[in-house]
This record gives C-alpha cells, structure tokens and sequence, in this order.
C-alpha cells in the first residue's frame, strides 16, 4: 500500500506542474490565453484534490495501524489477566 500512496503523491506532484506549465504558457505558447486558463486551472485542481485524497489514504492507514496497536496490547493484558487468575 506504502508504493500506491508515492505513486498517487507524484501523479498529484506532476499534474499540477503540468496546470502550471498551462497557465504560465511554457508548455504550449501557441494556444489562446483563456484556453491555457482553464485547462491550467482544471490540472491544479486535480493535483490539489489527488494530493489531499493521499493525505487522507496516509491519515486512514495510520489510524488503522493505531487501532491495530492498541487492539493487540488490549489482547495481551487480557491474556496476562487470564492466566494470573
């Protein structure tokens, strides 16, 4: 799972760069301004929103982790109880 998040991370990174090649002109000069405009706008937006759904993904997994820590300790001091008993 820890591949899937850097590769979600680098398409976010590399789609945005592309919306900023868009609007500044740098990718392609020859194309109207409001053209380049939106197209820029339209890959920002969807860096920003691949980016914050990573963020989310790597928020999830280490809640996941967490409860799984906090199951198994739960499990070993109940086993520890048992066999005091």
């Amino acid at each position: 799972m820890n591949t899937v998040i850097y590769i979600n991370l680098f398409t976010s990174v590399v789609v945005f760069g592309m919306g900023v090649l868009f609007v500044t002109g740098l990718l392609i000069p020859q194309v109207d301004f409001k053209t380049r405009l939106i197209f820029g706008v339209i890959f920002m937006s969807y860096g920003i929103y691949r980016y914050i759904n990573v963020m989310a993904k790597r928020k999830i997994l280490r809640q996941n982790k967490e409860h799984e820590r906090i199951k198994a300790a739960q499990e070993e001091l109940i086993r520890k109880q048992k066999i005091t008993k």
